[in-house]
């Protein structure tokens, strides 16, 4: 039965008939039925049965069976298929058209192919003449092209933008990743999608999570922000917002960052970094802290620029250029540049390094500090080594500073336990001023001055004063009392202290 059948019932009355039907160009065409029925009795609308073809602005409609009422509304059941001049095509059990809306409500088994996009759901909203679909009991979109499926609790797909809208439990699974977010953006056009709400990214061997970011497929790159972290192996990146070039195995991180490494015991903290995945590598500038976190107690370090790097057993490398300050309770430092092995808990001091532990003040042109559970536990000098402390300070870093013990030599070597000067030995043009005294007063009070020079001089102490001195290589050592000694202090050649540029607090190794 084609459109003549309709003409004739029209005619007979069969149909109502208005000016309206006359001049409304829009009207959904009957083009196909088997059969065709109509009872006011039962329901004001045609009855179209089998092999059912009707057509609106050029979007034919297929089913086994429909009802077809004045207003050009419509119920379809039975094999519904919606096809459009595009190559679109919504399949479904059953349908309800409004024409005033353009809209069709598809429940049952729906299913939309558009180019390489396939959409499943219960039931589907398509906004016919927009192109513009939307499901909120669940669906699921496969792309033939790009391998994805995303599901979706709710969701919003336009045809002629390609743009996708997606809310709540939200699953993207790519062969290369997998997203689960709550609210998810993509464009078509620019190939962008946005993430809205918390977001995790998973990938090989990268886990990524932000509570707002987009991520580029044509240049396989992602900006993240607010709360956002990714997780490179055993590498976390932490910051306001992170910049991430996945083909290019590049990292950047911007204000609030954080580099923790979760099988080390440090972190690194600044304004921004940068992080290369091959060979593994982060640098962080800006406020750069290190935070070395053993048995209780932290150590920082501060530079202009602090650079982590992974060795072939996992553990890692700190590199501090220029300006390195060094704050710990029991330790404090200064130098231009240094090298931390965590492998073995050495640190390199290098340019001017000065080194101080309780009373004493350390420097030389290198040095190298063993770390043993984070508290200082030997320490090498090469070249220019000088130990200097307040002979009359005792238990407390700030002394009168009038009279100071002095070890001086080309190389040194000296251990401590404790926090305390336990030996040391000097190796080459050996000098040494020694100020024993008397520890009965509520001070210490300086009896005398020992002075002494050689080759090599070893010297080991006990409750941090001197006692034993072992000089070795011609020798010369003399002791004088202080009605001997005279009122000014004896002082090396190239004695230098330097109480002023030891950092009080972590918050001064900021200060330059």
């Amino acid at each position: 039965m084609r459109y003549n059948l309709y003409f004739c019932l029209l005619v007979f009355g069969l149909i109502p008939f208005s000016m309206e039907s006359q001049t409304n160009t829009r009207k959904v065409k009957l083009i196909h039925t088997d059969e065709l029925r109509f009872d006011r009795a039962m329901v004001s609308a045609q009855r179209l049965i089998g092999h059912v073809h009707l057509e609106l602005d050029g979007t034919s409609f297929y089913c086994d069976s429909a009802y077809l009422y004045s207003n050009d509304d419509f119920d379809a059941y039975g094999r519904i298929r919606i096809m459009e001049g595009n190559g679109s095509t919504v399949f479904s059990d059953a349908l309800h058209f409004e024409k005033a809306k353009n809209t069709a409500f598809l429940s049952g088994n729906v299913t939309m192919r558009d180019e390489d996009i396939t959409l499943t759901s219960s039931e589907l909203t398509y906004q016919v003449r927009d192109k513009i679909a939307r499901y909120h009991t669940g669906g699921r979109i496969v792309s033939s092209s790009s391998k994805n499926t995303l599901t979706s609790r709710h969701g919003t797909y336009n045809g002629r933008t390609e743009d996708f809208f997606f809310k709540h439990n939200v699953v993207l699974n790519n062969p290369s990743y997998t997203v689960r977010s709550d609210t998810m953006n993509y464009k078509g056009a620019t190939e962008i999608t946005t993430f809205l709400g918390p977001t995790y990214i998973e990938g090989d061997s990268v886990l990524i999570y932000c509570e707002t970011g987009y991520y580029n497929t044509k240049k396989d790159e992602s900006r993240f922000g607010r709360n956002a972290w990714v997780r490179d192996g055993s590498t976390i990146l932490k910051g306001d917002s992170i910049y991430f070039n996945n083909k290019q195995g590049i990292g950047e991180v911007y204000r609030n960052v954080i580099v923790r490494d979760t099988t080390q015991t440090f972190e690194i903290r600044g304004n921004y970094a940068r992080h290369v995945q091959k060979p593994e590598m982060s640098f962080v500038t800006d406020r750069a802290l290190l935070l070395d976190i053993m048995n209780g107690d932290t150590l920082f370090m501060h530079a202009d620029t602090l650079k982590a790097s992974t060795d072939a057993d996992g553990s890692k490398r700190i590199f501090a250029y220029h300006g390195v300050r060094i704050f710990k309770d029991d330790l404090q430092g200064l130098c231009d540049s240094a090298v931390y092995l965590q492998r073995d808990s050495m640190m390199w001091m290098f340019r001017s390094p000065i080194v101080w532990s309780a009373q004493n003040q350390v420097t030389g042109d290198t040095l190298k500090l063993g770390l043993s559970g984070n508290v200082l536990s030997k320490a090498w000098v090469m070249g220019s080594a000088f130990i200097v402390s307040d002979a009359e300070a005792k238990d407390s870093i700030q002394g009168p500073e009038i009279r100071f013990n002095q070890i001086k030599g080309k190389s040194m070597t000296a251990l401590f336990g404790d926090n305390k000067l336990q030996s040391v030995w000097v190796d080459g043009n050996g000098e040494l001023v020694y100020y024993p005294t008397d520890d009965k007063g509520l001070k210490p009070r300086a009896l005398g001055t020992n002075q002494g020079e050689c080759s090599s001089i070893f010297i080991r102490f006990r409750d941090g004063e001197l006692s034993t001195v072992r000089m070795e290589g011609n020798p010369k050592s003399v002791f004088k009392s202080n009605k001997f000694a005279g009122n000014e202090p004896m002082k090396l050649r190239d004695f230098k202290w330097l109480r002023d540029q030891r950092p009080r607090s972590r918050e001064d190794i900021f200060l330059k």
